[in-house]
């Protein structure tokens, strides 16, 4: 195509796996990269071949870019976000949306005011797995889903401690700050697991949160290290939605507990079950049927290029849009106050 869409991404950690979904698509053109780590930024502009390298994001802004992804430390997220929006660039932003529900609320109002897309990046949304799980719900052969439940634990998974400082997980001391990062856990992939088996029961509205957050196993190491962790490294939550459904999630960085992660469906005509494999578990009469369920080819979706879509043609649905994420904004909102209080905290209208 003659005109491609101009592109810049804003991170140079998970921030690198958007820079080569935009090199490999015909329709976009890569034009920047920003870090504040300027070598890294030029190493991957020359990896993925943009022309341009920044320190600044504002500097940055100053192209004429048709759209950016911003992958960086959460407490970054509302200000970088509105700042491109207002300059009218359409944004891919890193989960979780925000670290403050009335800077996700901003986030959202400012794309609606000025016109342009905002997509969340609900990375679990799009794979092939949970594609194909959600058209099953679809078409009703769970029946009525009452209950979900998710989890995603880690026996050693934290960040700064587990994972290489040069790689695109768990970089710097910010996902251990719960002023940079609005929480451990449960802000690093507690939103994953809850807003997947959210989205796959139909995204129905939350109510009510009652949650408990944790902090037992490694925060000595942190103190060895000098580094003013805060964080919770556990958190679990029960979540009350509309029409009397229900959702049970957890998400841990550090357990004495193998790692896994499930999703379960409770459906009136069956339940499913993702973990090793897709699993659709029903009766016929007393005799319990448990079938695997294959996957078809290409049911996932990229979803860098699914966001490509949205901004070449309004019309395209955005399977996270950023309205669409606001409640998982509420929920974590509400796990947070509830773990202070101790008590169940009710989502307000």
């Amino acid at each position: 195509m003659a005109d491609k869409l101009r592109a810049a991404v804003i991170g140079t950690g998970m921030g690198r796996y958007h820079m080569e979904a935009y090199a490999r698509n015909p329709k976009v053109d890569l034009v920047a990269v920003c870090d504040l780590n300027g070598p890294e930024a030029q190493e991957f502009a020359t990896k993925f071949g943009a022309e341009r390298v920044f320190t600044d994001w504002r500097e940055m802004y100053e192209l004429d870019l048709d759209l950016v992804s911003i992958a960086v430390p959460n407490n970054l997220h509302a200000e970088m976000t509105v700042a491109a929006l207002e300059r009218g660039f359409h944004v891919l932003c890193e989960k979780p949306m925000a670290t403050k529900l009335e800077d996700a609320r901003r986030m959202v109002e400012t794309a609606e005011r000025v016109g342009k897309r905002l997509m969340i990046h609900m990375s679990l949304r799009y794979q092939g797995a949970h594609q194909h799980l959600k058209s099953l719900v679809a078409k009703g052969d769970l029946g009525d889903i009452y209950l979900g439940e998710a989890r995603m634990i880690r026996r050693r998974g934290t960040p700064l401690l587990d994972f290489p400082p040069g790689g695109s997980m768990g970089r710097g001391p910010w996902f251990v700050i719960k002023e940079e990062s609005g929480g451990g856990a449960v802000m690093d992939i507690g939103v994953h697991t809850f807003d997947l088996v959210w989205w796959l029961m139909g995204c129905p509205k939350p109510v009510a949160v009652s949650g408990a957050t944790f902090a037992a196993l490694r925060r000595p190491e942190f103190a060895e290290r000098k580094v003013p962790a805060d964080t919770d490294e556990h958190a679990a939550a029960f979540v009350a939605l509309e029409g009397g459904r229900r959702i049970f999630f957890e998400a841990c960085w550090a357990s004495n507990q193998p790692d896994s992660f499930t999703v379960e469906l409770f459906g009136t005509q069956a339940g499913a079950r993702l973990g090793d494999g897709l699993r659709v578990l029903t009766h016929e009469g007393k005799e319990p049927r448990d079938n695997n369920v294959e996957v078809p080819d290409g049911v996932g979706l990229v979803s860098y290029d699914h966001f490509v879509e949205g901004v070449l043609d309004p019309s395209v649905e955005l399977i996270s849009e950023g309205w669409k994420c606001l409640p998982v904004a509420q929920v974590l909102d509400a796990l947070d106050r509830s773990a202070a209080l101790g008590s169940e905290v009710v989502i307000e209208a």
